[in-house]
Order: C-alpha cells, then sequence, then structure tokens
C-alpha cells in the first residue's frame, strides 16, 4: 500500500474532513494520530476504529494553537511510532460575527484556531522533516481563503484562511527542495455544520455552484491522499468545490 508504515499526523480529525482523511491514509496503509481540542470522544472513537480494522492508530487531544499542546502531540507520536512523514493541518473552526460588531477577542480566536495552529504544528513537523530530508505538510484553507470569495459575516476566518494560503505557497518556497507543502480548499462539504443551515440557505448556494451539489467528507479526503504521494506537487492551494470559484457568470 502506498502509505505502509508512513506515520501521518491529522490534527482536527475527531469528525468531519479530519476523520475522513484520517481514515483514507489508515486505509492506505498508514500509521494515524488523530487529534482534537474539545471531541475526545469522538477522536478516540476513531483511533479505536482504525484499530478495530487492522490499522495503527494513537489519540492525543490538545490545542494545537498552544505551543505546549503542539510540543506533546508531537513527542507522543515519535514515542509511539516514530518522526511523522506526513502532516495535515486540519483543526478549524468558523465563528460568525457581524464585523461591526467584532471584537478583538474573536479575531484572536480565529486567526488562532485557522492559521496560528497551522503554523505552529508546521514548524514542528518541518524541522524534522528537513533534517530527514523528506515529509509532506498538507494544510486545509477554504474557498473563503480567496480573493472575492470571503463572506461577510465570517471576516476572520476569511482572513485567516487567505493567510493560510500564503503561509502555504511561501513554506513551500522555504522547506524545498526535500519537504513539500500544498494545501486543499474545500467548498461546501457535508459535515455537521450544513445540520444548522437552512434549507433556503443551502439552496442559496446550490445556486452558485456549478456542479449543484456539496461535497462528502470521503470524497474530498481523496485530494489530500493525492497531494501527499504526488512528488511533484508543492505550492498548489488544491481547490475542491464543485465549481464555486468559477462563479456562475
Amino acid at each position: 500500500m502506498p502509505h505502509s508504515g508512513q506515520i501521518v499526523v491529522v490534527t482536527g480529525s475527531s469528525r468531519g474532513i479530519g476523520r475522513s482523511v484520517a481514515l483514507a491514509f489508515a486505509g492506505r496503509g498508514a500509521k494515524v494520530v488523530v487529534n482534537s481540542h474539545s471531541d475526545v470522544t469522538g477522536g478516540e472513537d476513531l483511533a479505536q476504529a482504525i484499530k478495530d480494522g487492522g490499522g495503527d492508530s494513537l489519540y492525543v487531544q490538545g490545542d494545537v494553537s498552544d505551543t505546549a499542546d503542539v510540543e506533546r502531540l508531537f513527542a507522543a507520536t515519535e514515542e509511539a511510532f516514530g518522526p511523522v512523514d506526513v502532516l495535515v493541518n486540519n483543526a478549524g473552526l468558523t465563528e460568525g460575527m457581524p464585523i461591526l460588531e467584532s471584537t478583538k477577542d474573536h479575531w484572536l480566536r480565529m486567526l488562532n484556531i485557522n492559521l496560528l495552529s497551522t503554523v505552529l504544528c508546521s514548524v514542528r513537523a518541518g524541522r524534522t522533516m528537513k533534517e530527514r530530508g523528506s515529509g509532506a505538510i498538507i494544510n486545509t484553507s477554504s474557498i473563503r481563503g480567496f480573493d472575492a470569495t470571503g463572506r461577510e459575516g465570517v471576516m476572520a476566518y476569511s482572513a485567516a484562511k487567505a493567510a493560510v494560503n500564503n503561509f502555504t505557497r511561501t513554506l513551500a518556497k522555504e522547506l524545498a527542495p526535500n519537504v513539500r507543502v500544498n494545501a486543499v480548499a474545500p467548498g461546501f462539504v457535508e459535515t455537521s455544520y450544513m445540520d444548522r443551515v437552512t434549507d433556503e440557505l443551502k439552496e442559496s448556494w446550490l445556486d452558485v455552484i456549478p456542479l449543484r451539489q456539496f461535497i462528502a467528507p470521503d470524497d474530498i479526503a481523496g485530494a489530500y491522499v493525492y497531494l501527499a504521494e504526488s512528488p511533484y506537487m508543492t505550492g498548489t492551494l488544491l481547490t475542491a468545490d464543485a465549481g464555486f470559484t468559477l462563479g456562475r457568470g
């Protein structure tokens, strides 16, 4: 199997996209480290499910926007399995707030969860990968991080994801030639977030998506696997959005 024996860390992987990504790598023979901050039960259940399926997995609870927790995550990974081969920075959170009502705390929370966590984990993994001469880092961006696709009401989140895009491309330059850095920018994915959205809002989104469909987490996981496996991809922002960023003309 392509990732047999490789060590893959997936942050924010107790549910949604992260869970599907962890399962995808486990299905290809990787030893997968599951991480979450608040959803401990979901993280533990996922790690156990991977083990029950014949794979190797470890769950490490931690806030990856905190330096001490990041170090603990990687130390536990190295102790159990060894140095990380693939890092998937998936931890993130969308929190809506009108800009004129937004606060410094709101902005810092969105930047910490969506950007700083990616930076801290990438720095920790990147040091080891550069020393070993190999490795892949895959960040989770968003369609909201691209020009003209930021959304009113979630400006802090959009700004954080735009920063992730820039960080991805810049880090790819700095860690080349032996460490590759890419990002996946998902569109509208059928996660638990969709359960809190009205049918009217969903229909308004479908009206501006050329393929008129939302994306299943299991399907988008393939984009992460592809970027981990392709030896020629670095600095790429892979948009998986059913055509949303094309616009409808």
